[in-house]
């Protein structure tokens, strides 16, 4: 019989409960949210991910040259055919909510090759654009109703 089999099944229990515990943190913030989702849009255009993106835009997304949904997706499609790479490094200047719609200031650097845009000197070389973004809450996700650019830091 073993001896560290009771000591084993314990500190994995033990483990569990911590694990579980830790899981049940209080809910994220709306600003929180939101900014999760900037997160999460970048990592998918990072990865070339079309679907990844498309999902956190809503349908009834405008745009100020009047784009739809199915406008931008083309688009961002052509976009990853161009690009084999593409590097973000962005910034939220504002972040405001209210009654349920953020508005978001981000400014966005981005490159099409394997470049460090943590590094102030290779962002300066980057197409670089200024985002207003506005999110409204459809099933309780955050999701893109319109956007505004500008190139620019």
């Amino acid at each position: 019989m073993c001896v560290y089999k009771p000591l084993t099944s314990f500190i994995c229990c033990f483990l569990i409960a911590l694990l579980t515990a830790c899981s049940s943190d209080a809910p994220l913030s709306p600003e929180q949210q939101v900014k999760a989702v900037l997160e999460q849009i970048e990592l998918a255009a990072e990865e070339r991910s079309l679907s990844g993106m498309m999902e956190h835009v809503s349908d009834a997304y405008r745009d100020h040259n009047g784009n739809g949904k199915d406008d931008i997706q083309r688009y961002t499609q052509m976009q990853f055919i161009a690009r084999q790479n593409i590097n973000i490094f962005s910034v939220i200047r504002s972040l405001d909510i209210t009654d349920g719609i953020a508005a978001v200031e981000l400014s966005v650097a981005m490159a099409g090759r394997d470049v460090d845009l943590n590094q102030q000197a290779n962002r300066l070389r980057a197409d670089t654009i200024k985002f207003s973004l506005v999110l409204a809450q459809e099933n309780q996700q955050w999701l893109i109703k319109s956007a505004s650019w500008q190139q620019g830091w």
